[in-house]
C-alpha cells in the first residue's frame, strides 16, 4: 500500500492488493503526519497539538486512540504502529518516507523522482488551523530539501560533462522556483553547453518576460547580459539547415594547436617585448595531454588557492594567496573559494601539510592552486600548480616572472584565465585591494585574527591597514565589523567610510558589504534585492544565505527566512565549520529561533534551541537562546533552569532579569513584578536597571493605574517609593498609549504626532527614517480613528502606504491596510475590514497587537467566534513591548473573555474575566464599569465543578 503526499493526498493499492476502502479527511491527515515523520516517526503529543489543539488533553488522547482503532477496523489493515512514537506500519509505504530515506542515503535521483509536486497540495482539513500551519512549514522544508537535491544533481552532472542530464535537472528546478536567477542561469548555460543556443535564447526570453509580467522587475544583470549576447549571436548567425541528426554521444577530442579560437578582448600568450616591471609569462606542461585536457574542459572548476611557500619571507605567501583568490574571483565564469572562507575553515594552532587542501575540499572546491615564490636577481618568480583535489593529479602548471608582487598576480590571473579561454580582469588587482604592501600585510594578519575570534586585534590591525591606505575597502569593512562586535565607538565613524569604499571591492565582497549595510539602513526591498543577487551568484557562500534570511525576516517571509538559515547551516555543517570562534551555524540557529518566534511557532523554536545546545552544550549563549522560547511556552521553571545552566558556563555572568520580568507581565503576575521592582530600588545597589521604569509603566497600564503610569512616564516618579528616575524628556510613546487608554484620543494623537515631527527632522538613512515615520503616523492615525476623525484617517492611510514602502521593516509596508480596516469598520463593513486587517498582519504574535484586537472585534460582529478567539490568543502569546507596547495584555484578555462568552464557552470566558478582574482591582475610576463586568461574569459564567 502506498500513501501519496506529494501533489495531493491519496492512498493507492499496490498491484494485486485489492481496492482501498475510503478514508476520511482527518484520518488521511493523521496518516500524512505519521508519514512525514519518516523512520523516526512522530510523538502522540505532537499529533494531539496539531489535530486536536483545542480539545482537552484526556479527550484528545482518547480521540486519537479511537481514530487509530477505527482506521484499522474499517479498512481491514494495520496502518500505524508504535507506542508513544508513531510510524507507518512496515507494510505501508509513503512517497514522503521514500523521499526522506533517499536523501539520508544520498540517493538524490531517487529522492527527486519521489518529489512529484507540493506536499499535500489541495488538501485542506476544516477546523484544524494548526494542521494548516504544519502543512505550510513541512511543505517549505520538503521543497527546500528537493531543491537542494536537484541543484546538487545538476551541478554533478555538469561537472561530469553530462550536460543533457544537467539540463533536465535545471528544468525541474525551474518548475519548483520559476523566478530563481540561479536556476535560470544554470538552464541557459546547460542549453549552450549542448549546442542549443536557440533553446537557450528562447528560454531566456520567456524567463525575462515572466519576470516583467508577474514581478514587474528586470532579470539579474548576469542573465540579462547572457541573453543579450545570445541575441547578438543569433542575429549574426546565418540559418544553417541540419542535414544529419546530431549523434547521441560525441567523443570530446582536444583541439589542435592551430584551431581558430573565438576573438577575445585580451589574448596575449607570448609577449615579444617585456618592459621593466611587467611580468614575463611562460606555461610549462606536465605532458601535452594535460594542457590539451585543460583547454578542452567544458567549464572551469571551483578553485581554491592553497599554500604559496616563500623561501624568503613567511609573510609574502599568505598575502599572495589572498591577492590571487581576489583577482581570480573577478573573472566571469570562474568560481573561487574566498581567502576569508579558507581561513575560517582552517584549524587553529599548528596545521598539518594537508590542512589547506582539506579546508578547500570542505569549502566545495574541486581543484586547488598552490606553489612557490622565489626572489631572483631579475625580480620575483612564482611557480604554480593546479591540482585536482579528488585525485591529486596535476592539471596544469604556470611559471610567472615579474618585478613586483602586483604584476606577478595580474600575470598569473591572465595565464589562468587564458587556460580556460576566459577574459582576464580589465584592471589590476591593486585597484580592488591596495597598492600598499604594508597595508596588505596588516590586512592579512587582521583577517586571521578576525577568524580566530580576536576582535580587538582584528580591529587594531585593520585600522592600521586603513591608515596606510585610506581607500582599502575590505580593511575598512573588517574594522567596522570588529568595532560593531565590541560595541566600539568607532563603528559609527567607520560606517560612511565602508559605504563609500564598497564599490572598490570585487563583486562578491561588494555585495557582502552592501548587504551588511542594507540590513541596517536601506528599504527592505533593496535589502532583499542585494541578498538575492548575492546568493544567486555565489550559492556556496553561507554568509549570503544568512544575509538573505535576515532580509526575508525583515520582510516577514518566515518560511523563506527559515529555509535560508537552514541552507547556511547545511553548507557550514557539510564543510565542518560548526565550531570555533566564528560559528556561523550558531548565529544562523539563533536567527532561526527568532524567526520561529515571530512565526508563532514556539515548538519549532524550542526544537532549534535544543539543536543549538547539542552543538554547543557548554556555551552560555546556547542555553540562553532557549529562555524566551520556554517562557512563551509557559515553561518558566524550565526557563529558570536554563538560566542557571547558562550562568555557570564559561565564567560569563549573563543577566536574564528582563525576559523574566516581561514574562510576569505576560502571565498577569503584576503585583509580584511591582514588589520585585520596589525591592530592587530599595536595595543597596547604586544603579538600578534602566529597563525598570519602562516595564513598570507597562505593568501599571495593565492594572489600569493610568494616573501613576502617567507620572512615571512624565517625571520618573515611581509609585510606592521615593525613587525618581531622571527624565530629560517625557516618554511620548507611553504617554500616547496612556491617553488612548484613558479615553483621550486627541491627546494621544498629539503625543504620537510629536514623534512624527521629530522623525521628519531627523537625519537618518531612508529605510530607518521611513520605518519610524510610518510607525508613528500609524499610531497617531489609530488615535484619530478612536476620535471618529475618518476624514483624517483616510489621508493618513494613503501617506502611510507611500512612506511605509521605503521602510527597512516589512511590517510598515502593511500598516496602511490596518488603517483602511479601521475605515471599513467605521462603515460597518466588517467582512471587508477583516480582510484588510488580515493583509496588515506581519506577525500574529509580535506585529501590531491592536490589529489582532480590531480584527477580533469585527469577527465577533460577524459571528465568527473561533477566528476571533484564535487571533486574540496569538496576541497573548507574543511579547509585551516592542510592537506590542501599544495595547495591554489586560485589554486583550477582556476582549478574549467576551469572545468566549459570545461563542458559548462559559468556562473559558470565566477564566479570562477572572484574570481581568485580578489585573484591574486597583484600576482608576475610568475602569469601574468594565471592572464590575469582569468581576460579575467571572463568578456567573464559571461552570460549577
Amino acid at each position: 500500500m502506498l500513501l501519496r503526499t506529494f501533489g495531493g493526498l491519496a492512498v493507492e493499492a499496490d498491484a494485486g492488493d485489492g481496492r482501498v476502502a475510503p478514508i476520511g479527511p482527518r484520518r488521511l491527515a493523521l496518516l500524512a503526519l505519521v508519514a512525514a515523520g519518516g523512520n523516526r516517526g512522530i510523538t502522540r503529543d505532537r499529533i494531539l497539538g496539531i489535530l486536536w489543539a483545542e480539545t482537552d488533553e484526556e479527550q484528545a488522547r482518547h480521540t486519537l486512540s479511537q481514530t487509530l482503532y477505527l482506521l484499522r477496523r474499517e479498512t481491514g489493515r494495520e496502518w500505524i504502529e508504535g507506542g508513544a512514537q508513531l510510524r507507518l506500519a512496515a507494510t505501508i509505504r509513503s512517497d514522503v518516507g521514500d523521499f526522506l530515506e533517499a536523501l539520508s542515503q544520498d540517493e538524490l535521483a531517487r529522492a527527486a523522482a519521489c518529489h512529484t509536486g507540493p506536499f499535500l497540495e489541495g488538501f485542506y482539513l476544516a477546523g484544524a488551523p494548526e494542521f494548516g500551519e504544519w502543512v505550510e512549514e513541512t511543505r517549505a522544508h520538503l521543497q527546500f530539501a528537493a531543491i537542494r537535491a536537484l541543484e546538487t544533481l545538476a551541478r554533478r552532472a555538469s561537472e561530469a560533462g553530462a550536460e543533457r542530464e544537467a539540463l533536465n535537472w535545471w528544468r525541474r528546478l525551474g518548475e519548483l522556483d520559476p523566478f530563481s536567477a540561479t536556476f535560470a542561469l544554470g538552464r541557459i548555460r546547460a542549453h549552450i553547453a549542448i549546442g542549443d543556443r536557440s533553446g537557450a535564447l528562447q528560454f531566456g526570453r520567456q524567463y525575462e518576460s515572466r519576470l516583467r509580467r508577474e514581478l514587474d522587475t528586470a532579470p539579474d544583470p548576469l542573465i540579462a547580459e547572457l541573453i543579450g549576447s545570445l541575441r547578438v549571436a543569433h542575429a549574426d548567425s546565418p540559418a544553417t539547415p541540419q542535414l544529419l541528426p546530431a549523434p547521441a554521444t560525441r567523443l570530446a577530442l582536444p583541439p589542435a594547436e592551430d584551431t581558430p579560437r573565438p576573438p577575445r578582448a585580451v589574448r596575449s600568450r607570448w609577449p615579444v617585448l617585456v618592459p621593466a616591471g611587467i611580468a614575463a609569462v611562460s606555461l610549462f606542461a606536465f605532458g601535452a595531454w594535460n594542457i590539451r585536457d585543460a583547454r578542452a574542459s567544458r567549464a572551469p572548476p571551483f578553485l581554491a588557492i592553497g599554500t604559496i611557500h616563500s623561501r624568503d619571507t613567511a609573510a609574502t605567501g599568505p598575502v599572495l594567496r589572498d591577492m590571487l583568490a581576489t583577482n581570480l574571483a573577478r573573472i566571469a565564469g570562474i568560481r573561487v573559494v574566498s581567502n576569508s572562507r579558507l581561513l575560517e575553515l582552517l584549524p587553529g594552532g599548528p596545521q598539518p601539510a594537508s590542512a589547506t587542501a582539506d579546508a578547500a575540499r570542505r569549502a566545495g572546491a574541486s581543484e586547488i592552486i598552490e606553489g612557490e615564490l622565489a626572489a631572483t636577481a631579475g625580480g620575483l618568480v612564482l611557480s604554480l600548480r593546479r591540482v585536482a583535489l579528488q585525485s591529486g593529479v596535476v592539471r596544469h602548471g604556470y611559471t610567472l616572472r615579474a618585478a613586483d608582487a602586483y604584476a606577478l598576480i595580474d600575470s598569473a590571473t591572465a595565464a589562468i584565465a587564458d587556460d580556460f579561454r576566459l577574459d582576464p580582469p580589465s584592471s589590476a588587482v591593486a585597484t580592488v585591494r591596495t597598492r600598499s604592501g604594508a597595508a596588505y600585510g596588516l590586512y592579512e594578519e587582521g583577517l586571521r585574527a578576525f577568524y580566530s575570534g580576536d576582535a580587538p586585534s582584528a580591529f587594531r590591525l585593520m585600522t592600521a591597514a586603513l591608515e596606510r591606505d585610506s581607500a582599502f575597502a575590505m580593511a575598512a569593512y573588517y574594522a567596522w565589523l570588529s568595532a560593531r562586535s565590541m560595541r566600539h565607538q568607532d563603528a559609527d565613524r567607520l560606517l560612511p567610510i565602508v559605504r563609500r569604499l564598497a564599490t572598490r571591492a570585487v563583486e562578491r565582497e561588494r555585495l557582502l558589504i552592501q548587504s551588511s549595510l542594507a540590513g541596517i539602513e536601506l528599504p527592505v526591498a533593496e535589502f532583499l534585492g542585494i541578498t538575492r543577487e548575492l546568493t544567486a551568484k555565489y550559492p556556496e557562500d553561507p554568509d549570503g544565505h544568512v544575509a538573505l534570511g535576515q532580509a526575508l525576516q525583515a520582510a516577514g517571509d518566515w518560511a523563506g527566512a527559515a529555509a535560508a538559515f537552514e541552507r547556511a547551516i547545511a553548507i557550514d555543517s557539510a564543510a565542518g565549520a560548526i565550531r570555533g570562534p566564528i560559528c556561523r551555524v550558531c548565529s544562523a540557529m539563533h536567527l532561526l529561533v527568532d524567526t520561529y518566534i515571530w512565526w508563532d511557532s514556539a515548538g519549532r523554536a524550542e526544537a532549534t534551541g535544543r539543536r543549538l545546545i547539542a552543538l554547543l552544550p557548554n556555551e552560555h549563549a546556547a542555553w540562553g537562546a532557549r529562555v524566551e522560547v520556554l517562557l512563551r511556552l509557559g515553561r518558566r521553571a524550565d526557563a529558570e533552569a536554563a538560566i542557571v545552566r547558562a550562568s555557570t558556563m564559561s565564567g560569563v555572568t549573563a543577566d536574564f532579569s528582563a525576559p523574566l520580568d516581561r514574562d510576569l507581565i505576560r502571565s498577569g503576575r503584576l503585583d509580584e513584578l511591582e514588589a520585585k521592582f520596589l525591592a530592587e530600588l530599595h536595595s543597596a545597589q547604586p544603579d538600578p536597571r534602566t529597563e525598570i521604569p519602562w516595564l513598570l509603566t507597562i505593568a501599571l497600564r495593565n492594572q489600569g493605574r493610568l494616573a501613576e503610569a502617567r507620572r512615571l512616564a512624565t517625571d520618573g516618579e515611581v509609585p510606592g517609593s521615593d525613587v525618581r528616575f531622571p527624565k530629560s524628556s517625557p516618554d511620548r510613546l507611553s504617554l500616547g498609549s496612556i491617553a488612548l487608554e484613558a479615553g483621550e484620543p486627541r491627546e494621544s494623537a498629539r503625543w504620537f504626532l510629536e514623534g512624527v515631527a521629530l522623525d521628519h527632522a531627523a537625519s537618518a538613512p531612508l529605510g530607518i527614517k521611513s520605518r519610524y515615520l510610518a510607525w508613528h503616523m500609524t499610531l497617531a492615525a489609530t488615535a484619530l480613528a478612536a476620535a471618529g476623525d475618518t476624514a483624517a484617517l483616510r489621508a493618513w492611510a494613503d501617506s502611510v502606504a507611500r512612506i511605509g514602502a521605503s521602510s527597512s521593516l516589512g511590517r510598515d509596508q502593511r500598516l496602511h491596510h490596518f488603517l483602511h480596516g479601521l475605515l471599513l469598520q467605521h462603515q460597518d463593513r466588517h467582512a471587508e475590514a477583516v480582510e484588510a486587517f488580515r493583509r496588515s498582519l506581519f506577525s500574529v504574535t509580535d506585529g501590531y497587537t491592536r490589529t489582532n484586537l480590531e480584527m477580533a472585534r469585527s469577527l465577533v460582529r460577524l459571528g465568527r467566534y473561533p477566528e476571533a478567539i484564535a487571533i486574540l490568543q496569538a496576541a497573548l502569546r507574543g511579547g509585551v513591548d516592542g510592537s506590542n507596547t501599544y495595547l495591554t495584555q489586560a485589554e486583550l484578555r477582556f476582549a478574549l473573555a467576551r469572545a468566549f462568552e459570545s461563542a458559548g464557552q462559559r468556562d473559558s470566558a470565566a477564566v479570562y474575566f477572572a484574570a481581568v478582574e485580578r489585573a484591574w482591582r486597583r484600576a482608576d475610576p475610568g475602569f469601574a464599569d468594565r471592572y464590575r463586568e469582569a468581576k460579575t461574569k467571572a463568578a456567573l459564567l464559571k461552570i460549577p465543578a
